[in-house]
């Protein structure tokens, strides 16, 4: 049995027309919640249950929102593969009004969500009172084709998590298997798919991206958090850092790059204490 915490679903209708989801943690005792809300954003073949944990454990005086990004998850997949950082970003304005936010928020983003919330955060200075970059660099070096092979089946649920459980050697168990079991839908031949759109066995967009200039541009407070045996580089996000106006670099030990699953429970005291601090 996987039990997972109390979670409120939001399904919303972007601009373009695409049905979004998104998971709102429901926190015990958490009825007065004056501090602003937190958005949690996933990076590529991620969905919203990748915060579970964390989301949880900040939601005890303010509202914690996790985004399942336009063809991930539960959301909606574009059927021209309309996926550049930009509609993202869009999607993201659109589910900030649809809930009716107010005009400050705080941001932990992982990845290419990272990439979405930094340019979420250039165009709506004013409304991103704290930002938490999770592992990302802001340009690649590889092509947008250039990808790590991932299978897109499995015949059952145990090899799905004997995969999840190779790939991610860090992560809990329980919020491992949750992970698994929220990452397929049932497909072909009896077994399960990946619960995202098979575009992204193609293609990463967001390969293409430059972001160096708009860091610099950034004056909100910024936290980069980097995973110790991540594939990220260190050396770049502190260089992050290092060009933004208000932002310090810190690295989480025994994680990989799917920080929110390797270690949830150093993530969310990190992101506590600055979203508070």
């Amino acid at each position: 049995m996987i039990s997972t915490a109390a979670v409120r679903h939001h399904y919303l209708t972007s601009r373009a027309g695409l049905r979004l989801h998104a998971l709102e943690f429901v926190g015990a005792g958490g009825a007065e919640r004056s501090a602003p809300p937190v958005l949690l954003l996933h990076g590529v073949t991620g969905h919203a249950c990748l915060w579970h944990d964390v989301g949880s454990m900040l939601c005890g005086g303010r509202r914690v929102i996790a985004l399942d990004m336009r063809g991930h998850g539960d959301s909606q997949w574009s059927a021209n593969g309309a996926y550049k950082t930009a509609q993202h970003v869009e999607d993201l304005e659109d589910v900030i009004a649809g809930l009716g936010l107010p005009s400050r928020l705080d941001l932990a983003a992982l990845s290419w969500g990272a990439l979405v919330a930094m340019e979420y955060a250039a165009r709506h200075p004013g409304m991103v009172r704290r930002f938490a970059v999770v592992d990302v660099e802001p340009s690649f070096a590889q092509s947008e084709t250039e990808l790590f092979p991932r299978p897109d089946w499995f015949a059952s649920s145990a090899e799905l998590l004997e995969w999840e459980r190779k790939a991610n050697v860090y992560a809990p168990q329980p919020l491992l298997a949750l992970h698994a079991a929220a990452s397929v839908v049932p497909g072909r031949n009896g077994g399960f798919v990946r619960k995202h759109d098979p575009y992204f066995f193609k293609r990463w967009p967001f390969r293409s991206d430059d972001l160096w200039l708009v860091l610099p541009t950034l004056t909100m407070p910024m936290l980069m958090l980097h995973g110790e045996h991540s594939f990220v580089r260190l050396e770049v996000m502190k260089q992050m850092a290092a060009i933004a106006a208000q932002a310090s670099c810190e690295e989480i030990a025994n994680s990989g790059h799917l920080i929110p699953l390797d270690a949830p429970q150093e993530l969310a005291g990190r992101l506590q204490k600055f979203f508070y601090e």
